[in-house]
């Protein structure tokens, strides 16, 4: 049992209007909640206990009445009602933060003023389990009676016909035949042995004429046993024999291997395509393709003629005119300035316009501590955690560039350093996934662990682009 509950439970009540709102008994130790959030194991409306207020704190095996300045009543002293207003002036009540912690044990018993409820307290032994309830044996009867018997026979009987069916079909069944793959038809047999893709190979054979007489045929079987055995020793014999090694070659004897096969390359591709067209000889045999196309054009040429009316460009009519100027029998020289080409008033250059990226900020305020707890350490923590909280900003952004404001965070730290509960003090960015995603990351952190009770940290989150 832990140290000071020993065997009685606490068991807790609240009272309003003279009415009983809700009674718990709680016969496993754990942290009591008094609010107006939903998640409060007593829901008390107040205008001055928000959230989830640990008015019953557990800790170190023993309970915690924690009290808040608007909060009076009286507590049972080993059987003296002792005044809340003296507990505080004597000292009894010692001082955490905003709030009044007082050590209780089975011996305590209060009533709590919270406004207009009234919250009484007291530790009770708690009453045995009933037992589970059983019908007698008479009335339950034995497991034979809960079978529907008339279904569970037509059940059986089906079951006997279909099983003796079974076996005569199966005993009747004649045994298939075997099946050729010929007999297969070919969309069937395609899944059982796929088309190979099978070349089909012609192979010349050639007949050779033996000239070898009929008397020479003829061979001995001893001569033909020996000269096998001979052929075998001289196989032996050159495998034995040291293999001839290849002499370097000189510079001379590899330049003239390297000329032959030049010569042979050119003459395999001499009669194809691009290189017959080009190595062609015109007519009289005078001059190739090249020759008559690069050669000195001259008036009866087909292509003068196509571009003898062409204006401000001329065609060459012998190896001295370079070009022509003007209609066509100019013999005025062309230059490269000559070449006008009018102002194109269509053609505008646009370039690509890149959409800019909308970049967050996130940064920290004032950490305001209250409860005995490192500041120092507290406050770098939530430093450490805006990183993180400024992704969860620049998600929001891409669906809303627009968004900025302020989140103020409410937190309160466990005598093991965990957050115990988030609440929003102040909203002003107005985005509920934003202030899911903000109150996963505070809910990982870990604090160092406060002394003498849970301590109370409040710091606001400012959003700007």
């Amino acid at each position: 049992m832990p140290q000071g509950i020993s065997e009685k439970v606490l068991r807790v009540g609240v009272i309003q209007n003279g009415r009983i709102l809700d009674e718990q008994v709680f016969r496993k130790a754990e942290t009591v909640f008094i609010g107006d959030s939903e998640k409060a194991h007593f829901v008390v409306p107040s205008s001055f206990l928000s959230g989830k207020f640990p008015m019953f704190y557990f800790r170190s095996g023993r309970y915690e009445l924690v009290l808040t300045q608007k909060m009076t009543g009286k507590i049972f002293l080993k059987g003296e009602p002792k005044d809340v207003e003296d507990l505080i002036k004597s000292g009894t009540l010692k001082r955490r933060g905003d709030d009044y912690v007082l050590p209780i044990s089975e011996e305590y018993r209060g009533k709590i003023f919270i406004g207009n409820a009234i919250v009484l307290f007291q530790f009770v032994v708690p009453s045995p389990k009933p037992p589970k309830l059983r019908l007698p044996k008479s009335i339950r009867g034995s497991w034979t009676q809960h079978f529907d018997w008339p279904f569970v026979s037509i059940e059986l009987v089906i079951m006997v016909f279909g099983y003796f069916f079974f076996a005569v079909y199966i005993a009747n069944v004649p045994k298939p035949e075997p099946v050729e793959l010929t007999d297969v038809p070919n969309r069937f047999a395609k899944l059982i042995a796929p088309e190979l893709d099978v070349k089909d190979e012609v192979v010349e054979e050639k007949e050779i004429e033996d000239k070898t007489p009929k008397e020479e045929k003829e061979v001995d079987p001893n001569a033909q046993a020996t000269s096998a055995k001979a052929k075998k020793v001289a196989e032996k014999q050159e495998e034995a024999a040291p293999k001839k090694v290849e002499k370097p070659r000189d510079a001379s004897t590899i330049q003239r291997e390297e000329s032959v096969r030049v010569a042979e390359m050119q003459k395999k591709v001499a009669g194809k395509g691009l290189l017959k067209m080009i190595g062609s000889v015109g007519e009289g045999g005078t001059g190739g393709f090249i020759t008559d196309v690069l050669g000195d054009g001259g008036k009866d040429r087909d292509i003068d003629s196509a571009l003898s009316g062409v204006k401000q460009i001329g065609v060459a009519t012998s190896s001295s005119q370079r070009s022509r100027k003007g209609d066509a029998g100019a013999v005025e020289t062309a230059k490269i300035d000559d070449l006008k080409v009018e102002k194109s008033e269509g053609a505008v250059a646009v370039k690509g316009r890149a959409e800019k990226a909308v970049v967050g900020k996130a940064s920290v305020g004032k950490t305001e501590v209250d409860g005995a707890v490192d500041s120092a350490s507290v406050a770098k923590t939530i430093r450490g955690s805006s990183a993180a909280v400024k992704r969860c900003y620049d998600k929001a952004l891409l669906a809303n560039p627009t968004l900025k404001g302020k989140v103020s965070v409410t937190i309160l730290i466990n005598e093991k350093g965990r957050v115990e509960s988030i609440d929003i003090a102040e909203d002003t960015l107005k985005d509920a996934e934003t202030i899911k995603c903000i109150k996963g990351v505070i809910g990982r952190l870990r604090f160092p662990k406060p002394e003498g009770g849970p301590a109370s940290v409040t710091f606001p989150f400012m959003f700007s682009n």
